[in-house]
């Protein structure tokens, strides 16, 4: 079937982490050949927030030792959960990725049987598939995304799970618990490097995939378990803005850009610095987004209007 590398970011997430890894190993190990890859994010940014570093990366680290399917790595530069991602990918050595939270348990035979039928209809995917999910560890509840605005805000929210006898399309679901193989992966140019902590990874994916005209589906059955609680760090508003601002010029260049830039909450000279910013720092990932685009994010959007 090919290598399953699983790639999850941490901040601070012990002994979440050490759960979700067992996890997920529990489900993959005998059936399928996999590797898991955790990526610490502690950084300078977390200690100055006055959060000392947890015992999870010291923990996983000694694990390696014995368990061969299992790796860790560090991502120091910055607080940023989409960077650390990237980290992983970068290190690992599956021709299929699967990321997900490190506070996160996984159904009973959901990745697998998600991986195996992306692998068995990849053609017809094209695209991702994606785990519905549970905000609370105990929910029961299965969520996924909707659609809510069409520009110039691109933007979705929660919704119910409706269960059905195969996956179903969707035009927009959460990066936790996301499938996909490396081709797709790089058609989007992989997790920007831009990106900071929170917010923007979601929209970059989702609306870049969109314009490339690569679909995301639901896994029927399945489930990946949430653990919705306090996190190990904050985020900052600045930094929050600044990754939608960079996401939408990512999947719509300049003028989809400008015209969120135009109706978001700021002063309107710090939103125009930022997006000026965006431009400059991401320019080359936006024009491998263009070369590669086959339809601007307006007319995908028609589509999935209700």
């Amino acid at each position: 079937m090919g290598k399953l590398s699983v790639i999850i970011p941490f901040v601070n997430e012990y002994p979440q982490i050490m759960f979700t890894i067992r996890n997920i190993a529990e489900e993959l190990r005998d059936r399928t050949d996999f590797e898991i890859i955790a990526v610490n994010n502690y950084c300078d940014e977390v200690k100055a927030q006055n959060r000392e570093e947890d015992k999870g990366g010291v923990s996983i680290y000694a694990c390696q030792k014995g368990h061969p399917w299992l790796r860790y790595h560090r991502y120091e530069k910055k607080l940023s959960h989409w960077n650390a991602k990237r980290v992983g990918v970068e290190n690992a050595t599956g021709d299929y990725l699967f990321f997900v939270d490190g506070h996160c348990i996984i159904g009973r035979d959901s990745l697998y049987d998600a991986f195996t039928y992306y692998v068995e209809h990849e053609e017809e995917v094209h695209g991702t598939i994606h785990l519905p999910l549970t905000y609370k560890i105990l929910e029961w509840h299965r969520l996924i995304y909707k659609l809510v605005n069409h520009g110039p805000v691109w933007d979705y929210s929660f919704t119910g799970y409706r269960d059905n006898s195969a996956p179903y399309e969707v035009p927009v679901m959460s990066c936790c618990g996301v499938l996909m193989s490396r081709k797709v992966y790089e058609a989007v140019g992989g997790w920007p490097t831009e990106l900071g902590i929170y917010g923007g990874g979601e929209h970059f994916l989702n609306f870049t995939l969109a314009v490339l005209g690569y679909k995301k589906w639901i896994m029927n059955g399945a489930w990946c378990c949430h653990h919705g609680e306090k996190r190990g760090y904050h985020y900052n508003y600045d930094d929050y803005i600044r990754n939608k601002i960079l996401a939408t010029y990512l999947f719509g260049g300049r003028r989809v850009c400008g015209e969120f830039v135009k109706v978001a909450k700021g002063r309107p000279e710090v939103l125009q610095r930022m997006m000026h910013d965006v431009v400059v720092k991401a320019n080359n990932h936006r024009q491998h987004i263009k070369r590669n685009q086959v339809m601007e994010i307006e007319e995908w959007g028609k589509k999935w209007v209700v």
